[in-house]
Formats: C-alpha cells, sequence, structure tokens
C-alpha cells in the first residue's frame, strides 16, 4: 500500500467526500497537550490517593466505595496512558514511536471511559437499593462474589462493545495524522459506524440507569422527609416504626457508630448528594464528545471536546476532598503523614504509610 494511502486514525470519521480537518495551529496543539499533561499529573496523584484512602481506613470499605475505587482505578488507568496524547500532539512530523502504541492506548482509554460510566450506573443503582429496599434483598444481592462479578462486567462490557467492531471490520484505532490524538481511524469505510457503535454502547444505557435510578431516590427520600416530619408527633409504635425505615440503609456499613435516625438519614442523603455531583460531572464531560460522535462535520472540536472528556480523570478525588466527609478526614491525614489519627486505620498500611513519611503518625 502507498504511503500516501495508508489509513491514519482520529478521534471521530468524517466522510471521505469532505475535506478532513487538519489540527495543524501547533499553538492550539502545545495548548491541548499541556492541558493533556496536567490533566495526567492530577488525575494519577488524586486517583492514587483515594484508593489509597479507602486502603488504609476500614471506616471506608462500604459497598458503594467498592465502586468508588473502580470508578478511580478507570481514572488512574486513563491519567497513566493519557500522556501519549500528548506525544502525537506535539509530533511535527510522525508519530515517534510505533502506530501500535496509539491503538492501545486508544482501546485503553474508551474501555476506561465506558467502565466509568457503567461503574456510576452500578453506584446509582446501588444508592437506589440501599436506600429504598429492606436490608434482607440488599444483602442477597451485594454479596462479595456478586460484586465481583459486577464490577468484572463495567470492564468487560466496553471492552468488547470496542473491539468486536475491530474484529468485525466496522472500524479500527490507531494514530490519527490529521488530529495528531491516538484514537479511531477516521479513514476507514465503516468509521462513522464504529463512532455510532461506540456511542450507542457506551453512553445510553448507563445515563438511562443513572437518570432513573436518581429520579427514584429523589421521589422516596422526599417522601421520607414528609413521613418523618410528622413521625416525632406521633405516637411511641409509629416513632419505633419510622426509626427502623430511617436506619435500614446503615446495615451494610462497617461498624458505623450509633446515630439517631434523622442523622443517619441526613448522612445517607449527604452520601447519595456526593455521588449525584460525581455523576453530573461526568455527563458534563463526556455529553460533548457523545454528541460530536453523531456530528460527521465536528473534526475541529474533536480535539477539545477529547481533552474535556479526559479532564474528569482529575475531578473525582476533588470532590471527595471537598465534599465527602470521611474522604476528606483521611485524606489530610495522608498528606500530613498522620497514618496513626486514620479512622478505623488498617495497621498493614499504617505501618507502611509511616515508613514512607520517615516517622511515626
Amino acid at each position: 500500500m502507498d504511503a500516501d494511502e495508508s489509513p491514519t486514525t482520529g478521534l471521530v470519521n468524517i466522510s471521505t467526500e469532505s475535506p478532513l480537518f487538519q489540527f495543524e495551529d501547533y499553538t492550539q496543539r502545545v495548548l491541548v497537550a499541556s492541558s493533556i499533561l496536567i490533566i495526567s499529573i492530577l488525575g494519577t496523584l488524586g486517583n492514587s490517593l483515594v484508593i489509597l484512602a479507602v486502603s488504609s481506613s476500614r471506616k471506608l470499605r462500604t459497598d458503594t466505595n467498592v465502586f468508588v475505587v473502580n470508578l478511580s482505578v478507570a481514572d488512574l488507568l486513563t491519567s497513566l496512558v493519557i500522556p501519549w496524547h500528548a506525544v502525537a500532539l506535539l509530533s511535527k512530523d510522525h508519530l515517534p514511536v510505533p502506530h501500535v502504541v496509539c491503538g492501545v492506548v486508544a482501546v485503553v482509554i474508551f474501555t476506561a471511559v465506558g467502565s466509568s460510566m457503567y461503574t456510576l450506573a452500578s453506584i446509582a443503582l446501588n444508592r437506589l437499593l440501599l436506600i429504598t429496599r429492606p436490608n434482607t434483598t440488599y444483602l442477597k444481592i451485594y454479596t462479595p462474589k456478586k460484586i465481583a462479578a459486577w464490577l468484572a462486567l463495567t470492564w468487560f462490557v466496553p471492552f468488547i462493545a470496542i473491539i468486536s467492531p475491530i474484529i468485525g471490520d466496522l472500524g479500527s484505532v490507531g494514530y490519527n495524522g490529521q488530529l495528531h490524538f491516538c484514537g479511531q481511524d477516521r479513514l476507514h469505510r465503516n468509521q462513522h459506524k464504529y463512532d455510532i457503535i461506540i456511542a450507542l454502547a457506551l453512553y445510553p444505557i448507563p445515563l438511562t440507569t443513572i437518570t432513573v435510578c436518581y429520579l427514584f431516590i429523589w421521589k422516596y427520600l422526599r417522601q421520607h422527609e414528609r413521613r418523618m416530619a410528622v413521625a416525632p408527633r406521633e405516637t411511641e409504635g409509629s416513632s419505633d416504626e419510622s426509626r427502623a425505615v430511617a436506619s435500614r440503609s446503615l446495615a451494610t456499613m462497617d461498624n458505623p457508630p450509633p446515630v439517631r435516625p434523622r442523622q443517619r438519614i441526613r448522612r445517607q442523603n449527604e452520601i447519595t448528594k456526593n455521588m449525584f455531583y460525581i455523576v453530573c460531572a461526568f455527563m458534563l464531560c463526556t455529553t460533548p464528545y457523545a454528541i460530536c460522535l453523531f456530528i460527521t462535520e465536528s473534526d475541529a472540536l474533536k480535539p477539545y471536546a477529547a481533552t474535556i472528556v479526559l479532564m474528569n480523570s482529575c475531578i473525582n478525588p476533588l470532590i471527595y476532598a471537598t465534599k465527602h466527609r470521611d474522604f476528606k478526614i483521611v485524606f489530610r491525614c495522608i498528606l500530613r503523614c498522620k497514618w496513626g489519627n486514620i479512622p478505623e486505620s488498617s495497621d498493614c498500611l499504617k505501618t507502611v504509610g509511616q515508613l514512607l513519611c520517615g516517622r511515626a503518625g
């Protein structure tokens, strides 16, 4: 195959009948590459901190946080490979590494982003069942084996969605010589079909699940708050029943401190709101790119839309650090090397932390 006819690869495909957009402005490419490198550094540090925090504190080892860690692993993986985007953007003549590297990077990023979406849907479903269903039902669903299988599916589904079209010759991934990115092959004859397959497989299903779950949660909590508002005025038996309803959603937490029903409900509301903030941030970051996948004439926007998607990799730790009370406490202890002050700390990791920091907590 002649060199001029060899397939180049990119974020999206456009009709070969239209001129291909060339992302040639080197100043803009440096700006995008610099943004990606900053995202990579912040994402690596932030998500490593989240994983370390959950590993260090038994108080954070809840069923919901298992999915939070899975989300952090996906974001960490994305943060570790996106510097190759910067390499591609800053390369003037050709990619200084084999093109297969860009293909692997593209598969990893698409799989990790897809896993993040399905993990967020899993968190929404977890919150719905935890808050609205009886404890016995929740415990039947969230067993260790079922959680492990569930986590595996959050990776398997997007991976198959990315790989299967490539095997079936419905698309390709690698280096994009026009956009200077690692991603889909823009010149493949079926590339637009591949874009649509990716968008449909990774976006509508998780988005629908998330929307429905949080609507049901909002409806349940609003009704429950109304019941709690009148419960203290009623008989003792009625109050006991209200307390049972209010406390059942915390039964699966690891040795929670004894608190009153109203405090428990308030805490569950707070956790659910934090998870919803994460969902909103993710949707704001991914929606522009998802829309671009359906628009064949949007190549000029793709480098910036892709950068916004990658930005989500470093946002979640900031939400945990500012909004989640338990994460905030553990983060502060880790950053100050006060491992002994971590709530319900792991003795093994506390010892390791003390060795790394060079002094006792």
